[in-house]
């Protein structure tokens, strides 16, 4: 179900949520394959597929896999070549649209609801980090071609953005290893801009400067959904294995490949999107990165009671749901049968300090709950601000504004899913990432940090709230149970402490003193 409502010329209601299902070519009965061999893959492999007529989309070396453009009926044969341990039908990425307080005196930014929330702005100002030095990879739908009338062009790693749309009628072979290259700047959806600017922020025309999770970070865009919304899971594999390898450069030319250089910069993969089935090749390249020493964050799904999607319902990595706060919209007002709302909620109301937030705090009725009945391995980590967040978003598919708006860069949109949830872990990891660099010792692993996050959260101990719905213009009440918590609501600050006070970066996080 569609939901949108107008809330001002500036900003509409809209939600954005990612998720895959099986694919088939059907005007030439030809589907993608994901194929994985149980040993090195030969010349003579590849001769053999493309004697049944397949296109070899993409070869990964590293994890012993293909992506193959061949008839379906073919892939009998495809299953009978020896080696080959498994194949299957790669999924589709869709893009679906369900529903659509202070100043940083550090940064001279808008301080938001969401940032309140999970205590970013007391890592800013008390701690000094903005995850400078670290890089986030966004594998999304990339961005529009006015990305620079909202982010600052430093923040943006133009030499290592690629787009992996092997599959696309539109793609073509820039090199070996990255397709349709400049196409990560020409996105017209806009679901790629909204999650960057969680990360670092971005401006509201010239009026002022919004905050980010992690303002000093440098993204990396990489496309793997196109402008139509929807991609492939091997493309998706494709942007995983291409950042592993980028990071495991940078790691043996002693910090010479990412800026600034001498020193490792540490890499974050953010996958704001999602699959009811899982896919042997993204599973595959999510190990490869983590061996790499790449972390890895994925939205929990928009699903609800229905469970996880995957890659987040893997345990290997770092799964995230979505939670609102009960103060949003305040103050409301009903006189004579006309609702009215507060529309500046989202940056001018204060969000009370943790030790006053019981009750307020309640999970959005999509965001996905554990289902261990559908997969026992489904393992939710935790919960980020998720409900109505803020960002720059294209309106009807627009690439640049319209004629009217006389040169001004598009609209900013509230949106929500575990889609914008994800990249406030992504940032949070970053800061804590930052400070690792500044102790000199830049040795964790993504189980480690997946155990400092979990160990470093608000507890929710209730199971309902009733919250304001400003398109029924009502309040409605939101249920739900343990399946849907994980370890709670992750604080910002709570992560930075657990470093501070650890006896040695690195080591298992159990080792560290007064741990919350």
């Amino acid at each position: 179900m569609v939901k949108k409502i107008v809330i001002t010329i500036l900003l509409i209601v809209a939600l954005l949520t990612s998720t895959f299902t099986a694919y088939t070519l059907k005007a030439e009965n030809k589907v993608v394959a994901e194929v994985i061999f149980s040993r090195s893959i030969t010349d003579r492999d590849i001769a053999l597929i493309q004697s049944l007529g397949g296109t070899i989309i993409y070869r990964f070396n590293e994890i012993n896999g293909v992506a193959v453009f061949i008839s379906q009926d073919k892939i009998d044969d495809l299953e009978k070549i020896k080696g080959i341990k498994k194949v299957g039908i790669a999924a589709k990425v869709e893009v679906l649209d369900e529903e659509l307080p202070s100043n940083c005196s550090l940064h001279g930014t808008v301080l938001t609801w969401n940032l309140d929330i999970i205590n970013v702005p007391t890592v800013h100002e008390e701690y000094g980090l903005d995850g400078s030095g670290v890089y986030v990879a966004v594998l999304d739908t990339g961005l529009e071609p006015q990305w620079r009338d909202y982010f600052p062009e430093d923040r943006i790693d133009s030499e290592h953005a690629a787009a992996f749309l092997g599959a696309m009628a539109t793609a073509y072979s820039v090199t070996e290893d990255v397709h349709n290259r400049n196409a990560w700047e020409a996105d017209t959806h806009g679901h790629g801009m909204h999650v960057t600017s969680t990360i670092i922020g971005f401006k509201v025309y010239d009026f002022y400067t919004v905050d980010g999770v992690a303002p000093g970070v440098t993204i990396i865009p990489v496309k793997v959904i196109s402008n139509a919304g929807w991609g492939f899971t091997t493309d998706v594999a494709a942007g995983i294995i291409y950042i592993a390898n980028l990071y495991l450069e940078e790691v043996e030319s002693g910090g010479k490949v990412l800026k600034p250089e001498d020193q490792i910069n540490p890499i974050v993969i953010n996958l704001s999107l999602g699959s009811r089935s899982p896919s042997p090749l993204v599973r595959a390249a999510i190990g490869y990165a983590i061996e790499s020493g790449v972390f890895v964050v994925a939205a929990a799904g928009n699903e609800g009671r229905e469970g996880m999607v995957y890659p987040a319902a893997y345990p290997e990595v770092i799964s995230v749901g979505a939670i609102g706060w009960t103060g949003e919209w305040e103050p409301i007002t009903v006189e004579d049968d006309e609702v009215t709302f507060n529309r500046t909620w989202w940056r001018l109301s204060d969000v009370p300090e943790r030790e006053e937030l019981e009750g307020q705090v309640y999970i959005t009725d999509f965001s996905s709950w554990e289902n261990k009945a559908i997969d026992p391995e489904q393992d939710l980590d935790v919960l980020a601000p998720g409900s109505w967040v803020v960002g720059p978003y294209t309106p009807y598919g627009a690439a640049h504004p319209p004629y009217w708006a006389n040169g001004v860069p598009g609209q900013y949109y509230f949106l929500g899913g575990t889609s914008m949830a994800t990249p406030h872990v992504s940032g949070i990891i970053a800061l804590l990432l930052q400070k690792c660099i500044e102790n000199g010792e830049l040795n964790l692993m993504q189980e480690d940090v997946e155990a400092i996050l979990e160990k470093s959260t608000y507890k929710i101990t209730w199971y309902s709230a009733t919250v304001f719905d400003p398109i029924e213009e009502t309040y409605v009440t939101l249920e739900w149970e343990d399946a849907a918590l994980g370890n709670g609501l992750v604080q910002a600050d709570l992560v930075i402490q657990y470093i501070i006070n650890c006896e040695g970066i690195g080591q298992a996080p159990n080792n560290c003193k007064n741990n919350k």
